[in-house]
């Protein structure tokens, strides 16, 4: 019961969609309903007029005419139909401005509550915690926001004002019909109470259809969304027919509901017509009798009768109008939710506490962890990591080990199961967050650069930030020399993605970004696995320049890149299984010392592949390799071997692999 009653109150309570209406909006509602009251009145008000001025007719008519009253008498009528001329001019005159005003009044009202609704819902999907992303899909929210939005604008809107409308015209149609003649009335309203509740029943109908419609059409638009947004991919794979077939296959779903919503409304609306003929069939019959028992004249039955046609009518003028309140309902209940929802990771609020100083002190504690949408599996199983002040730390494993996690962990995308982690000590779960953000810098492997100037992306970084500030930045990120290349330097559209820059510019101008803001912490993931040799190079040479002075963390695939790190944490299974430089992790032949040589050998064995018979180093450095025993074909299958068996490889046939991949004394003789 009181399940029901939470949810009728949210979802059919009418004050429920003004939520965010302010005092102003409300005086606007108020005059409005108070003009659609007035509109609405004037209907039946002109059947008083109608039937007056039909019994004058057919008194006219009944008197029987001498020449001599003939003139009199015919004036005297004219004179009575221009008095009744007056009564409809200033009816219409009140109506015409009454309708202007209501209309305009709900629209205004509606537009200022639209506006504040979409703000807030950005904003609350704005301060939602990661988690919560994964568990919500993106492109159902950009419907949210553009469909559903414009559900709840008609439903608070000039429908409103035409439903009060109609309203009024049903009661006054209904009060001049008892007044004029109450008997007839009664019996018009015989069918009443059966086409109110056929009303009622149909708009709960139509209500839960609707809901289900705005979510049918929510994944179906999040599908579109998504292909839009990798159109790219799309194209190359040459996809367009699977993905045609895949949103078709969505729209079905709501075809379905909508085509089921059709019918019912429908049905609901012939049964309502139905009763209202009926009805109608009933007063003509009753009225006849009425007129032949000399009760009520043919006037009174006239104006009784449009009064209660004019209200019946208007009763099924409501439909748009509730049809749009459903449609309003149910978005609204889905956009109140989101908005509703309080984070348990708020960025935008100012609790927590802010340190005036931050040296740059990490800890791990015990920290366990799983992804929201996949609480099962468990990604970090007992966590324990120091990091130094000014320490640059790799994190190194095989994928899905938790080396991303830890870096969203820092950055309080989310919070541990278990254990805790800390900055100079403090538990980053009593920081404000935001302050916790600023004081970190990311960069990804995949930049994200959003369809603006260069500046204007550099700029994201920090709020405020000066152009002698951006332009230090992208100095130490080397990327101040090809910016000024540019045409338009600073000032030019990278376009949607980034894609009128390579891959090298988008990652050095993320490193800009990253360091605007000046971080205490910074923090690379793969920042240079998706880039080519070239650009390789020039951003690592960037990134090996802002490291200093800060604590960082480095995540990467290619382990040539963290061989310089202060300490290397290898991951496996969750947990860190040994760290240390890299010198003492090769020493000890574990985790560390397997991925390097897999690595290297998987290197090797591709570049034997491309060059044949070729000799991959110089002359001498081939004879050397001959001395030792070990030819290409030997070293091919040694290491085929050693990637079937995973055992450790003899020392000098990876001495050997070395040579023949340039890195000479740098795996294992540094």
């Amino acid at each position: 019961f009181f399940w029901l009653q939470k949810n009728f109150s949210a979802q059919f309570c009418l004050h429920f969609q003004f939520r965010y209406s302010d005092w102003q909006d409300k005086v606007l509602m108020v005059l409005g309903t108070t003009m659609a009251i007035l509109h609405g009145a004037g209907l039946p008000l002109m059947m008083i007029i109608f039937g007056d001025m039909t019994d004058s007719f057919i008194t006219s008519e009944n008197i029987t005419y001498s020449e001599f009253f003939s003139y009199t008498l015919m004036g005297k009528l004219e004179e009575e139909m221009t008095r009744y001329a007056y009564y409809y001019s200033g009816i219409g005159a009140c109506v015409l401005f009454a309708a202007y005003i209501q209309v305009s009044f709900w629209t205004l009202a509606a537009g200022r509550q639209i506006k504040r609704i979409r703000q807030e819902l950005f904003h609350a999907i704005m301060r939602q915690e990661i988690g919560w992303f994964d568990v919500n899909d993106v492109g159902e929210l950009n419907t949210r926001l553009v469909d559903d939005i414009s559900k709840i604008n008609e439903g608070i809107g000039e429908k409103i004002a035409m439903f009060f409308q109609a309203v009024a015209t049903f009661f006054t149609g209904f009060i001049v019909g008892f007044t004029k003649g109450w008997k007839l009335t009664l019996v018009i309203l015989a069918l009443s109470p059966v086409l109110g509740f056929s009303s009622a029943l149909w708009a709960k109908i139509i209500s839960a259809f609707t809901n289900k419609e705005l979510t049918a059409y929510a994944r179906a638009g999040a599908v579109a969304e998504e292909v839009l947004a990798a159109i790219r991919t799309v194209v190359a794979f040459g996809g367009q027919g699977k993905e045609i077939e895949r949103y078709q296959k969505k729209l079905e779903d709501a075809k379905r509901v909508g085509i089921k919503k059709a019918i019912s409304a429908n049905i609901s609306m012939g049964i309502a017509f139905f009763l209202i003929y009926a009805s109608y069939a009933l007063a003509f019959w009753y009225g006849t009798t009425l007129i032949l028992s000399d009760d009520y004249t043919v006037g009174k039955v006239f104006t009784v009768f449009f009064s209660i046609l004019l209200g019946a009518f208007s009763v099924g003028q409501t439909a748009p109008s509730m049809e749009a309140f459903a449609n309003a309902r149910g978005a609204a209940y889905a956009i109140f939710s989101i908005i509703d929802n309080e984070p348990e990771i708020d960025s935008s609020s100012d609790a927590g506490y802010k340190p005036t100083h931050v040296k740059g002190n990490l800890e791990f504690q015990n920290v366990y962890f799983n992804y929201p949408a996949r609480p099962d599996t468990k990604i970090l199983k007992g966590l324990n990591l120091k990091v130094n002040c000014g320490q640059t730390v790799a994190l190194v494993g095989g994928s899905g080990c938790g080396k991303s996690t830890t870096v969203q962990l820092i950055q309080r995308f989310y919070d541990p199961k278990e254990g805790t982690v800390t900055i100079d000590g403090q538990d980053i779960k009593t920081l404000n967050v935001r302050y916790l953000r600023e004081i970190i810098g990311v960069v990804n492997q995949e930049p994200v650069l959003f369809a603006t100037t260069i500046a204007e992306n550099i700029r994201y970084g920090r709020e405020g930030v000066t152009m002698e500030e951006i332009e230090k930045a992208t100095k130490e990120a080397n990327a101040y020399d090809f910016i000024m290349k540019l045409p338009n330097k600073f000032e030019t559209v990278v376009g949607e993605r980034g894609a009128q820059l390579s891959g090298g510019q988008k990652q050095r101008i993320a490193i800009a970004r990253a360091l605007v803001r000046n971080p205490k912490i910074l923090l690379l993931d793969e920042a240079t696995s998706a880039l080519d040799t070239e650009s390789e190079s020039v951003v690592q040479a960037a990134l090996d320049k802002v490291r200093k002075g800060r604590t960082t963390l480095v995540i990467a695939h290619r382990l040539s890149t963290v061989r310089n790190a202060d300490l290397i944490a290898a991951f496996e299974n969750g947990v860190i299984t040994e760290q240390g430089t890299h010198n003492e992790l090769i020493e000890r032949k574990g985790i560390y010392y397997t991925l390097v040589n897999m690595q290297v050998a998987s290197g090797t064995e591709d570049q034997l592949q491309e060059e044949g018979n070729a000799p991959s180093v110089s002359e001498e450095v081939w004879k050397g390799s001959i001395l030792t025993g070990q030819r290409r074909q030997s070293t091919q299958k040694s290491i085929k071997r050693f990637r079937i068996q995973n055992d450790e490889p003899d020392v000098n046939t990876v001495q050997l692999v070395s040579v023949s991949v340039f890195l000479p004394a740098c795996v294992f003789h540094n």
